[in-house]
């Protein structure tokens, strides 16, 4: 490895604590030991890595860390390479301010810092500290969704290191096999080195934070939107609060009250992506995420979970720090692209939900997971029955177990052609693998 006389640094067991900091993930469930953690500050030595790691007999497993945060192992590797991008984090506001160019190493939180300086906004996560890398990969549903759609339907082109090295540009119009794939089919078919995204004027201020209600409130708040007993607003373009005072009305004003109300309004993106800052820092670590699409908010679905979580968390008092979290963009926008437009599989009216399991105690990890993927498969169940659509699973969601016929659909087809095209070692296999096929000459 040091033969390859990168730009950038790399570190082993041997580097002490600047090798177990780079180890670390927001999950402690998520982190690996790698023989080597690369951190690349050029495209070129992301491209002497992968021809690296092909070269070893056998080929020496690669595992890409952007911002860290998926809470299966996706981003670490046991033995194998990680390369880490948070070298390159760089974002440049283009001089029209019509696009935003960022590196494949940035969070949230840089390109949010950026735009405000320019005053305009981009479709990104809701928390700064989520990588932009592996959102967007998965399809990315984010706060603006419901007004500018997916975050990769807003992606104009991007730069990817393929397995072979090369360092390729991609779009609508140059390799546009490539671009079809990336957006939505995961790390699967190259390193994401750089992206360009639409950009657009300012959303904020913005209202946001928590509404907080009795248990035995559940279906009244159904009544009123169907959603869990907290409710998370995100209310934009909110000028003296006079939008949300009508939104958040039916829960503050009608039959139904708060128990508790912590609503703020933010400045821009940037200073709300940090609303979550002090419960995140004061939740359990030990953090799983599974999560799903469902096509709309029926009751008995939405009780059905409702029960399951008391039940889980009364009878298991180390995982009380689990929560369901249900989504509440308006789909319309994200229906008006094909589903064989983008590799993300469902186009249909869909909402997602999260089941998010908290403990601070290992022995508890068993019983969270075990609670995690029966709620994910229960949600599944019940959409089929209740919409006759089955959604599968969720990309950003997912664990990696999942079969990619669940996760894919109709697109995983034409995904194991372009997997078997642009990376024919299976070099990129972490994560949810796409199988390749033979492609006749």
């Amino acid at each position: 490895m040091q033969s390859l006389k990168l730009q950038g640094r790399v570190l082993t067991s041997t580097d002490g604590e600047e090798y177990k900091k780079a180890l670390e993930r927001s999950s402690p469930l998520s982190g690996l030991p790698a023989k080597y953690i690369v951190q690349p500050t050029t495209y070129t030595d992301i491209s002497l890595v992968l021809a690296y790691a092909i070269l070893q007999n056998p080929p020496i497993e690669i595992a890409i860390k952007g911002g860290g945060v998926h809470t299966s192992t996706w981003s670490s590797s046991d033995g194998g390479i990680v390369i880490d991008l948070s070298s390159l984090r760089s974002v440049t506001v283009n001089a029209d301010k019509k696009s935003v160019t960022v590196q494949g190493g940035a969070v949230w939180g840089d390109v949010y810092e950026q735009c405000k300086k320019s005053d305009i906004d981009v479709v990104g996560a809701s928390l700064w500290f989520v990588g932009v890398g592996g959102f967007l990969l998965g399809g990315g549903y984010g706060p603006l969704s419901g007004d500018k759609g997916l975050a990769v339907d807003n992606i104009l082109s991007a730069t990817v290191v393929l397995a072979d090295g090369q360092i390729t540009k991609t779009s609508a119009t140059e390799n546009p096999d490539l671009f079809w794939a990336i957006r939505g089919g995961g790390g699967q078919f190259g390193v994401l080195a750089e992206v360009e995204l639409k950009a657009f004027p300012s959303v904020g201020p913005i209202t946001s934070g928590i509404l907080v209600y009795a248990g035995n409130e559940l279906p009244n708040v159904l009544k009123v939107v169907k959603p869990a007993i907290i409710i998370m607003p995100w209310v934009c373009e909110d000028a003296n609060s006079e939008r949300s005072s009508v939104v958040l009305a039916p829960f503050r004003n009608g039959s139904i009250k708060p128990l508790v109300e912590r609503c703020g309004l933010f400045a821009d993106m940037l200073a709300a992506s940090h609303a979550a800052d002090a419960s995140i820092a004061l939740a359990p670590k030990r953090l799983q995420i599974r999560g799903t699409l469902f096509a709309d908010y029926y009751d008995e679905l939405l009780l059905g979970v409702w029960e399951r979580w008391v039940k889980f968390t009364e009878e298991n008092e180390d995982a009380r720090g689990s929560a369901i979290l249900w989504d509440l963009t308006r789909p319309e926008k994200l229906c008006e692209v094909k589903n064989s437009a983008t590799a993300v599989r469902i186009r249909d009216n869909n909402y997602w939900v999260a089941i998010q399991g908290r403990t601070n105690n290992s022995e508890a990890d068993g019983i969270i997971s075990d609670f995690v993927a029966s709620t994910v498969a229960f949600i599944r169940s019940q959409n089929i029955k209740l919409s006759g659509k089955d959604y599968g699973y969720f990309l950003n969601m997912a664990q990696g177990d999942e079969s990619p016929e669940d996760v894919f659909g109709d697109n995983l087809p034409r995904l194991s052609e372009l997997k078997s095209k642009y990376d024919p070692h299976n070099l990129f296999k972490k994560g949810l693998p796409i199988p390749r096929i033979e492609i006749n000459v």
